[in-house]
């Protein structure tokens, strides 16, 4: 997958993004009113996502509707699916994104997708910022289950969610930060909406989770030193 070099800027020997010190990002399904579009195709998962997940099934599950329920049910609780069954097929940069926990494309699994979302999708409403009105929004049970537990989501989560909209790849013997192309990008807010802190600052953890707390120092120190404050 090439890219054009003066694109990239190389931080402590990784070719980081120039957009991540550009592009304004928040995550937020009120602000966005995105109804979680980021997971309309489920996400990948590893070996290493079911063994830490599969104990907490039977609680993570109560967040959702009982069709989902009764779903995964049917499936003896697994939450893997099956791509080619369900026609979602690894685009290649959702490959590239995830390559490095397999040792093939082959290898990768997802979780299941109803009703064109993940099956970790559960409906709920929030008050609107503002006018507080209550709004639809769609929650990740996961997601839910972590942090009324006050657990570390990023250490918990499926690693596929926890790095989006970013990606660590391997390229011509170099490690790339980049932000993950995907045809479904137009449909995503959030990537489109130019609100927020720039995303080398709303990352942050993020990008620590993907390279460490050293790394993501020095990332933050040569944004604010290469890039104006934005608030």
């Amino acid at each position: 997958m090439g890219f054009l070099p003066e694109s990239f800027v190389e931080i402590d020997g990784v070719l980081v993004d120039r957009r991540i010190f550009t592009t304004p990002f928040v995550c937020d399904v009120v602000l966005q009113n995105c109804h979680s579009a980021c997971c309309h195709r489920g996400c990948v998962v590893t070996t290493g996502d079911v063994e830490r997940l599969t104990p907490h099934m039977d609680d993570i599950v109560r967040y959702l509707p009982e069709a989902k329920r009764e779903f995964l049910s049917r499936e003896g609780g697994s939450f893997v699916g099956d791509p080619r069954r369900q026609g979602t097929d690894m685009r290649p940069q959702e490959t590239v994104a995830m390559i490095r926990f397999f040792k093939s494309p082959e290898d990768m699994r997802c979780t299941w997708v109803l009703d064109d979302g993940c099956v970790f999708l559960y409906p709920s409403t929030e008050q609107a910022p503002g006018s507080g009105q209550a709004v639809p929004v769609q929650y990740c049970a996961i997601h839910s289950y972590a942090l009324e537990r006050g657990m570390d989501w990023k250490a918990f989560k499926q690693a596929d969610c926890v790095q989006y909209p970013l990606c660590v790849y391997r390229q011509d013997g170099r490690t790339v930060l980049a932000l993950q192309e995907e045809p479904g990008r137009a449909g995503v807010p959030c990537l489109n909406n130019p609100i927020g802190p720039l995303m080398y600052r709303s990352l942050a953890g993020t990008i620590a989770y993907l390279l460490g707390e050293p790394f993501n120092e020095k990332v933050q120190a040569y944004g604010r030193a290469h890039f104006p404050e934005r608030d």
